[in-house]
């Protein structure tokens, strides 16, 4: 059945998500209705949730002989109506359950009727989509007269058997049927064919791609060793340039290490040069202050040779001095005495 294209179903079931009943029972007074939106919930309220619910219905395999089964698997999504509930209104705690187990054998034998129309023809595959619409026309005719609204799906299979397991004597057993089954094998066999040629184009058609792809990444394997080849001169000629840069700038360093040397090479004897000459002035200073200094003590020297021989000559004045003065005295007293005999008459 995967082989075709099954129409989706027409049914519009119209669920409500929210849908909801309201019992008031005060008294004697019974009243049902739907929640509204707008909704204030009283003491002799109670408010009961119509659910959207999932019913798969079992059906029993119809056997076409000995060579093939048709299969069945019918599901149903139902949700009880507001007329429904009231009508059930000992069963509003559970009105799914009440759904399934009143209605299931219904459906089923409604569904299985219709199998048993499904002709053993060499379309059969072709009534099986029709069998499905057909069974579930019937599913939401007979939910929708009881005021269910529902939405059914019905898938049927035709399970063949395999063409290893019958003998002669099983095809020959059945004609009609051996017919059919022969029919679909044509189909089947041409449908193999179709679907191994497809898969041959396929095959092909992706061979053909792979091919263009790989093409496709050898010119990129091509480009990218042309950008690996153009990144690497680029990079070649980049280190050139820094090589060459790195050179001119390790010749203007030494250059300038070398007159800086030169520089502070001529400083230094400039220095040297001035602390000579500051040398051999001081030098020159220092012997000018000596011969200063001779000259004063050689002037120093005549003056104490002066005033020695001054002081000599002082003293040797004084001695004459002194002498004379001895002598002075001595005589004086020697004509003291020589005097005192002589008459004062003539002293005078």
């Amino acid at each position: 059945m995967d082989e075709y294209n099954v129409p989706e179903p027409r049914w519009e079931a119209g669920f409500e998500g929210d849908r909801r009943i309201v019992v008031s029972k005060l008294g004697p007074f019974l009243k049902v209705y739907a929640r509204p939106r707008q909704y204030t919930r009283r003491f002799f309220h109670q408010v009961y949730e119509l659910n959207i619910e999932d019913w798969p219905i079992p059906v029993e395999p119809l056997r076409l002989g000995p060579l093939c089964t048709v299969e069945a698997r019918l599901s149903v999504r139902f949700q009880p109506t507001l007329k429904f509930a009231r009508e059930h209104l000992e069963h509003l705690a559970d009105l799914g359950g009440l759904i399934k187990s009143s209605y299931q054998t219904l459906l089923r034998d409604a569904a299985e009727q219709e199998l048993r129309a499904l002709e053993p023809t060499g379309q059969m595959e072709e009534d099986a989509v029709r069998v499905e619409r057909r069974i579930e026309d019937i599913v939401h005719e007979l939910l929708a007269l009881r005021e269910i609204q529902c939405r059914a799906r019905c898938v049927v299979d035709i399970v063949f058997a395999s063409p290893d397991r019958l003998d002669e004597q099983t095809l020959g057993g059945d004609a009609k049927h051996k017919e059919v089954y022969l029919e679909l094998l044509r189909r089947r066999r041409e449908s193999a064919e179709r679907l191994a040629r497809e898969h041959y184009d396929r095959q092909l058609h992706e061979h053909q791609l792979k091919l263009e792809h790989e093409a496709k990444m050898l010119e990129l394997h091509r480009q990218e060793a042309e950008l690996r080849r153009q990144k690497q001169a680029h990079e070649t000629e980049q280190v050139r340039t820094d090589l060459s840069a790195d050179e001119l700038r390790y010749t203007e360093q030494i250059d300038s290490e070398v007159r800086l040397r030169e520089e502070r090479i001529r400083h230094e004897a400039r220095l040297r040069q001035m602390e000579l000459e500051a040398d051999l002035a001081e030098k020159n200073l220092r012997t000018e202050a000596l011969t200063d200094v001779e000259h004063h003590l050689r002037r120093e020297i005549e003056l104490l040779a002066l005033e020695r021989q001054r002081l000599m000559l002082e003293e040797e004045i004084h001695d004459v001095k002194v002498a004379r003065a001895k002598g002075w005295v001595l005589n004086a007293k020697r004509r003291l005495s020589l005097g005192e005999g002589e008459d004062p008459e003539a002293r005078r």
